[in-house]
């Protein structure tokens, strides 16, 4: 019998190891309490704690009812981005990263996402970027709007893990940066940019895109760590 003291979490990771490796695949059922308590000879408090650890995990989920039970939950790209992001967030909050080190992995992903936009483009992408930034359109744009026209050059690659690792990036930023007149020196700047940018995605020009991508977070790197230091 697994001690007590360590019974929920000594469950807990058994199930947990289980579900990563395939033995209970995603949208499946789970054995009934029962049934797991009988398999780890604990009580039924033991299985409901450690039913509530995956939970509190969002590896499981309980549904009530005839045809209730826990079941595996499927992942998608928003749920698991952002579980990323509130880590991410915390890590910035706490000094355990930096604004400059939130901009590096901007430039690992953020430059090979764009040429991939470029190629793979639709007409409904376009779209979005069209309406993403105001200033694609003359008009005023914010922080915010920069950040989308961003997150939908990411979701224009059509590469789903791109989007989990990326698109927490910039909203981590923006908590940390916040709204306010974060990007009031530098908005000229970033509409020029971002309407290059949207040309040659338009032009399909996936090496010119990237040489603009990478010229751009340069510039809104040296930005971002002056108004780190203030």
């Amino acid at each position: 019998m697994v001690e007590s003291r360590t019974a929920y979490s000594v469950v807990a990771a058994e199930l947990r190891r289980q579900i990563l490796d395939g033995t209970f695949s995603p949208g499946s059922r789970l054995p009934s309490d029962g049934q797991l308590r009988e398999t780890f000879a604990v009580g039924q408090s033991t299985i409901r704690e450690a039913l509530r650890t995956l939970s509190s995990e969002h590896l499981v989920r309980s549904v009530r009812g005839v045809n209730g039970g826990t079941f595996v939950t499927i992942p998608t790209v928003g749920h698991l981005g952002s579980q990323l992001e509130i880590g991410v967030t915390l890590l910035a909050s706490a000094d355990s990263i930096s604004i400059e080190n939130l901009m590096e992995i901007r430039h690992i992903t953020e430059v090979p996402a764009v040429g991939f936009a470029a190629s793979r483009r639709t007409d409904d992408d376009l779209e979005r970027l069209r309406n993403s930034d105001p200033s694609l359109r003359s008009e005023e744009s914010s922080f915010s709007s920069h950040s989308t026209f961003h997150q939908q050059i990411v979701e224009a690659s059509h590469n789903p893990l791109l989007e989990v690792v990326t698109i927490p990036l910039f909203n981590a930023l923006q908590n940390v940066v916040g709204d306010a007149n974060a990007a009031a020196n530098i908005g000229t700047t970033v509409s020029h940019d971002h309407s290059a940018l949207f040309e040659a995605i338009v032009d399909r020009d996936s090496m010119a895109a990237m040489t603009l991508m990478r010229r751009h977070l340069d510039k809104v790197s040296a930005y971002y760590q002056n108004f780190d230091k203030r």
